[in-house]
């Protein structure tokens, strides 16, 4: 479990530092280094993050892409 928080934390740092930019589950594969597909699988469910149809800004491929929810709370940068 401890290793699904820790993937869904990274990829929230990724996205938030682009912007709030959507990419694609392959590109954030390989842009963080994530060995486990499972465990990047299990941390997309987690109520962070948001899927929809959206071009990648990586591999400019139209294909479903993943984006932060927004945050109803404060949240100190």
């Amino acid at each position: 479990m401890s290793q699904v928080l820790h993937v869904a934390q990274r990829v929230e740092a990724f996205l938030q530092k682009r912007n709030a930019a959507a990419y694609c589950e392959s590109c954030l594969v390989e842009r963080l280094l994530i060995a486990s597909r499972a465990a990047m699988k299990a941390a997309l469910e987690t109520d962070r993050f948001t899927v929809r149809l959206g071009v990648c800004p990586d591999c400019r491929t139209r294909k479903q892409v993943i984006a932060c929810r927004a945050v109803t709370g404060s949240k100190a940068a």
